[in-house]
């Protein structure tokens, strides 16, 4: 697409010797949060339903990953183009149905041959646990639902039936916030979603609230 050559483009512009003093100074390291910080963005634009935001926020997410991959490069740990290969590959060999002659007969069926599949692709070999593959970067929030249904283990969990509240410690405190996520996800609900969604409403809220003031 030629909208995306144009971008890499600029990119390069901004790395070359000539470019932005800035951004030749960084590393993937450096600005690994910033990525965070334009999905939240986006994930914000969605649920407002704003489609200005949203196209705007996607151009970000589109800068930020094609930044990161030419930082790949600069640090000689990867290519885009493989980067590029490996993701289409990838859901090519994770969608047999689609791309192939294989009939998966429906939803439970769909999701069994996935985690089939994905347990045979390389690097999982080297996996010691279920927890292995959940990103330590996610909110807590996601994170311990992603935890917790690998888990399935009540009294692993450590999880209290009856939250109270009446908590003193931040290791109390994590027992209830673990327990809200836990039943969260058995009703299918996104703990990190919703208090996202809450938050929103609140600024909304308080922002009326500070102009009527």
């Amino acid at each position: 697409m030629k909208e995306f050559n144009e971008l890499v483009a600029v990119v390069d512009e901004l790395l070359g010797e000539n470019g932005c003093p800035w951004d030749r100074e960084q590393t993937m390291k450096t600005i690994r949060k910033d990525v965070l910080e334009e999905v939240s963005e986006l994930i914000e634009a969605i649920d407002l339903g704003d489609n200005d935001h949203i196209e705007e926020e996607l151009g970000d997410l589109f800068f930020n990953v094609i930044f990161l991959s030419r930082l790949a490069e600069k640090e000689k740990r990867t290519e885009m183009k493989k980067a590029l290969l490996g993701i289409k590959e990838k859901l090519i060999r994770r969608h047999p149905h689609v791309f192939h002659d294989e009939v998966i007969a429906d939803q439970e069926a769909l999701l069994k041959r996935w985690n089939e599949i994905k347990l045979t692709e390389k690097g999982k070999e080297h996996r010691t646990s279920v927890l292995d593959g959940i990103p330590k970067g996610l909110p807590a929030l996601a994170r311990a639902q992603k935890v917790m249904k690998k888990i399935k283990n009540v009294e692993l969990l450590q999880l209290r039936h009856n939250v109270d509240l009446s908590f003193q410690t931040e290791e109390e405190l994590g027992t209830i916030l673990a327990t809200i996520a836990f039943k969260a996800g058995e009703l299918g609900l996104d703990a990190e979603h919703a208090l996202k969604n809450h938050l929103s409403l609140t600024e909304a809220r308080f922002r009326i609230f500070e102009t009527k003031s």
